[in-house]
């Protein structure tokens, strides 16, 4: 039985242990022909073309009086290029999308630590979007998400 369904921010120490666990997941993604040679950093877009995690905020949605809970955290993927036209344009919103379908798909989510397991990661937005255009007219395309995942208590 749940102890409370009260929505409640993640505590600093949850947010530190799902960052990392979140960056390392997505640095798993296996690159295909024709992908940018691009490592993900965490929070983070470098100057030339770039993959960043950046976490957006967080909430526990139940928790257990055995001091198990469910939780959320929402991301954003965002990938940094400089196309110059319009299909390197179509190919730089496209490896958003395919790192996204990875992410939703991948049947072998990582565990995290202290008995945290992934139950589920669903971008909520159907299309990555154009972020922003940088002054060195670089693109940032980015697509949305939230992972859930489950704490087993001790």
């Amino acid at each position: 039985m749940p102890e409370q369904t009260k929505i409640e921010p993640l505590s600093a120490t949850e947010y530190d242990i799902i960052e990392k666990a979140l960056w390392e997941l997505v640095k798993q993604y296996p690159s295909e022909p024709g992908d940018p040679d691009v490592t993900a950093q965490y929070d983070e877009l470098d100057a030339g073309v770039s993959l960043a995690v950046l976490v957006d905020g967080g909430r526990y949605t139940k928790k257990y009086v055995s001091g198990s809970f469910n939780a959320e955290v929402y991301f954003r993927l965002a990938y940094k290029s400089n196309p110059k036209t319009s299909p390197q344009r179509i190919n730089s919103q496209a490896f958003v999308g395919k790192v996204m379908k990875w992410l939703e798909s991948t049947d072998n989510l990582p565990l995290l630590t202290d008995n945290r397991t992934i139950t589920r990661i669903t971008a909520t937005n159907a299309v990555p979007y154009k972020d922003e255009t940088g002054q060195d007219k670089s693109i940032i395309y980015a697509a949305a998400a939230v992972m859930e995942y489950f704490k087993k208590g001790e």
